[in-house]
């Protein structure tokens, strides 16, 4: 990467640039409770963990392939340790040049599902870990000892789930949290509050942008939101359910789409047949937006279904609205791109065309500011 910028510094040079101009504040977050930056301790409750009480704000952090990597580099923090990255949204670090650098992480498994070492998490020693026990629970045969001995000798597990809707979560609980209302949680861990405030603001005003755009309730397309990778050839598609819960639809939820499978979710992967059945106005190839390249996404999936004899028959392919967005691992800054990139994608008479390339839309055609992103991230308020 052409430049490196020294994201990681002391706790107190850190809090000071963070919250340089904001003295005007009262030190109120939303939920109403003190969130002063002063180094006395401090509680953060992170559902379904207990309570935790921070001595002193904590420096490093480790993380699984989740939103929390994206909520940390939104706060200007880069991780120190990770699961494997090749489902992280680096492509939007890059494109804002915000230094990602990976010869800073240590690696704790060799992918987010499988490889998970206890010796990696003491070598990586983060002073916090947002990653979910139950979450890594479903790769390991740890106990509860195991956590405490790691706990003991780093950092506390604050992580929660935010990827899917409740009616295929893990374990079947529901998310605790939408993304935003975690995004200030892991900001009071930082004690960054007033960047979380910038951020809110910031998502407030693409979202009247995006309402103020939206055609009424009843003229609003249906959507067939498909997860786990679109292979059209296959014949087998997961359907992913709208829901405000749902991290990785969230794109389609906020602009108003309507799920093609309202009250039907099906159990497994479906075939054309129900696809066809419901002949949804939008197919969204979910998480495409984050890993694949507009033209890796034109030969895997777009030119795929075009091809398809059953493919041929469905609304969205004749129509070209097969589309992509981001996904359950969105967080505060790869939400703003997918939003941005469905509302052009669904709505280009109101948002403007989407050229395709995430990198490509026009100055004056952004939907948000690029650099008030960045200055956000820089904690330049």
């Amino acid at each position: 990467m052409a430049r490196r910028r020294q994201i990681l510094a002391n706790s107190a040079s850190l809090i000071a640039a963070g919250l340089a101009g904001c003295a005007g504040n009262n030190g109120n977050g939303t939920d109403g409770t003190d969130q002063s930056t002063s180094t006395e301790p401090y509680t953060v409750h992170m559902k379904p963990n207990d309570p935790y009480t921070f001595e002193a704000v904590p420096e490093t952090y480790g993380v699984g392939t989740s939103p929390f990597i994206d909520m940390g580099m939104a706060l200007g923090i880069h991780p120190t340790a990770t699961t494997g990255l090749e489902r992280a949204p680096l492509k939007f670090y890059d494109l804002l040049d915000l230094g990602f650098d990976e010869s800073q992480i240590t690696m704790i498994a060799s992918d987010a599902e499988s490889g998970y070492d206890k010796e990696n998490f003491y070598a990586a020693d983060a002073d916090v870990w947002l990653i979910s026990r139950d979450n890594i629970g479903n790769f390991v045969n740890w106990d509860d000892s195991d956590f405490e001995n790691i706990e003991s000798q780093t950092g506390p597990f604050l992580g929660t789930t935010l990827r899917f809707a409740p009616q295929i979560a893990f374990k079947d609980e529901p998310n605790p949290y939408t993304m935003y209302e975690a995004f200030e949680k892991v900001a009071k861990i930082f004690q960054r509050q007033q960047q979380f405030l910038a951020w809110q603001s910031l998502h407030d005003d693409l979202m009247s942008t995006i309402e103020d755009g939206l055609p009424p309730e009843g003229d609003r397309p249906t959507v067939a939101a498909i997860w786990q990778g679109v292979s059209p050839d296959s014949g087998r598609f997961r359907i992913a359910p709208l829901h405000r819960l749902a991290n990785n639809t969230k794109s389609y939820y906020r602009l108003g789409m309507q799920d093609a499978f309202e009250g039907q979710y099906p159990d497994g992967p479906i075939g054309y047949e129900e696809l066809l059945r419901a002949d949804p106005d939008y197919i969204g190839a979910v998480g495409a937006l984050m890993h694949a390249t507009h033209e890796e996404f034109v030969n895997t999936v777009i030119e795929p279904f075009e091809n398809n004899e059953n493919g041929q028959q469905l609304g969205a392919v004749q129509n070209g609205n097969v589309i992509r967005s981001g996904g359950q691992y969105m967080g505060p800054i790869v939400d703003m791109f997918s939003t941005e990139a469905v509302a052009k994608q669904v709505y280009p008479d109101e948002f403007g065309e989407w050229p395709g390339p995430v990198g490509d839309v026009p100055e004056d055609e952004q939907l948000f500011d690029r650099q008030r992103l960045i200055n956000i991230v820089n904690g330049d308020l």
